[in-house]
């Protein structure tokens, strides 16, 4: 396990000060957590059911930076790896939110040959199950799990609810996701360059229940949310503004709004 060859890409990825400080700290981090990987894989009874860094957080950040299975802490990825698949599996262990995982990797896991094999093997198994992709990005949600397939990088995401939406690219393709998988008539639209919208068809459904809405959690992560009514129709409408000042939209905000959408 030689980790110290990454200092470059953790500093990259602090940017807190200067380069020169960055690659000390992050130099210093990885010789810190290499000494704590080592005692901790030496017990492998703790290792296996209380990691020293907890939720296994120091793998997942080599796995996003782009650290190579192989060198990687062998033991700890082996279970890593376990928890992973029984907890898509068999939906046993604590709840996996935002790990990374080699896309070769899961797919060895999970016993599947190809994300084919993975697309049909799943949709047979969950009763809910939608996919959505374009260029690199390939997103997959069913039966309470998400999956972002990150091509160009190998990685894949299990449920990423921390996944920052900072492209309408990215936010149109969650949307289509969510919008089949809850069976929502919802379109988006980007008003300007850092100005999206979203638009929930809420048609035939009771105005006075809907309004309950806009003083919910979820509508919280939005910058302005409204109901339009006119004739016959009534919308739900969501606004994004990504002005660098802000915190970015998440996955599982969107999501979460969706889901109190679908129970309306």
């Amino acid at each position: 396990m030689e980790l110290k060859q990454h200092k470059e890409e953790f500093a990259t990825r602090m940017s807190l000060l200067d380069a020169i400080a960055d690659n000390q700290l992050a130099k210093e981090l990885i010789e810190l957590h290499e000494e704590k990987c080592t005692a901790c894989q030496e017990d492998r009874l703790s290792c296996t059911v209380r990691p020293r860094c907890k939720n296994r957080n120091f793998l997942n950040a080599l796995i996003e930076i782009g650290v190579r299975p192989q060198d990687l802490p062998s033991f700890c990825y082996s279970q890593y790896l376990e928890q992973v698949r029984r907890y898509i599996l068999e939906m046993k262990g604590r709840g996996m939110e935002d790990r990374r995982i080699p896309i070769r990797d899961l797919l060895s896991t999970l016993s599947v040959s190809s994300i084919r094999h993975f697309s049909t093997k799943f949709k047979k198994i969950w009763k809910k199950f939608s996919s959505v992709n374009e260029d690199d990005i390939m997103l997959i949600a069913g039966d309470g799990l998400l999956f972002r397939f990150d091509f160009s990088r190998g990685i894949v995401t299990l449920n990423p609810i921390n996944d920052q939406i900072g492209s309408f690219d990215l936010f149109r393709l969650y949307v289509e996701l969510f919008s089949t998988f809850y069976g929502l008539k919802a379109s988006v639209s980007d008003l300007t360059l850092n100005w999206w919208l979203i638009t929930f068809d809420m048609k035939g459904k009771d105005p006075a229940s809907i309004k309950g809405v806009l003083k919910s959690e979820p509508a919280k992560a939005f910058d302005t949310i409204y109901i339009d009514e006119m004739d016959d129709s009534t919308t739900i409408r969501a606004e994004v503004v990504v002005d660098g000042s802000s915190p970015l939209l998440k996955a599982g905000q969107l999501q979460d709004l969706f889901d109190l959408v679908s129970n309306l």
